[in-house]
């Protein structure tokens, strides 16, 4: 696959050379929360071939923003995860879609476009400024999606999997009633069709109005 450039001798113009390509920080993205095997990004990204992942991801690698390591356990794996300059291209992107916020439709008028809650509640955690107790909160999506919003002080962190600990509270739901609960606009509803939520479910309007932000 042919590489294109913009051939000009400045930090920008080589950024968008790594990170203007279609996919590429939609993977970064992805890649937030916590290392990914090849099939769990390729599951997660809809509309992306084998082929183009791979040329994305060693791009990636090449730019030093992604780096591949191996796992034993529970079962042989090739991980790939963000470097420290991956990180710091991730604080990047978050702006952007924050920036990008504004420019999505009502979510009643999303049309065939894909829907993950996780996209949005790792956007909103973002948003986040303390004001609740330290802890997790457990997220169960679409009935397969297992996440973690971990709370310390003043800062939210999203990540794959559920934490060993009992969570403050646990939220199991489709993706459109997550999306839902955490709109800019309207009342914190924790009686929303396709919504269970459980644990110190006094915690659920602050949560949500800190996520708002």
């Amino acid at each position: 696959m042919a590489k294109r450039s913009y051939s000009q001798y400045c930090g920008l113009a080589a950024a968008l050379d790594v990170i203007g390509e279609r996919w590429a920080l939609l993977i970064v993205r992805d890649l937030v929360p916590g290392p990914r095997r090849f099939t769990d990004l390729f599951e997660g990204l809809p509309g992306i071939s084998t082929d183009l992942l791979t040329e994305r991801l060693r791009s990636l690698e090449s730019a030093g923003a992604v780096r591949r390591r191996e796992v034993r356990s529970p079962v042989p794996a090739q991980l790939y995860q963000l470097t420290d300059r991956g990180l710091e291209l991730a604080r990047l992107a978050g702006q952007l879609a924050r920036w990008g916020a504004p420019l999505l439709p009502d979510l009643a008028d999303a049309g065939d476009r894909v829907l993950n809650a996780r996209w949005t509640l790792q956007s909103r955690a973002s948003r986040y400024h303390g004001g609740l107790p330290d802890g997790d909160v457990h997220f169960l999506i679409d009935g397969t999606d297992e996440l973690t919003l971990s709370l310390t002080g003043d800062v939210a962190r999203l990540r794959y999997g559920h934490s060993e600990s009992p969570p403050l509270l646990a939220l199991e739901g489709t993706s459109h009633a997550v999306v839902t609960l955490l709109s800019e606009a309207g009342e914190i509803n924790p009686l929303l069709p396709g919504l269970a939520v459980d644990g110190q479910t006094e915690l659920l309007g602050p949560l949500v109005a800190a996520l708002r932000g």
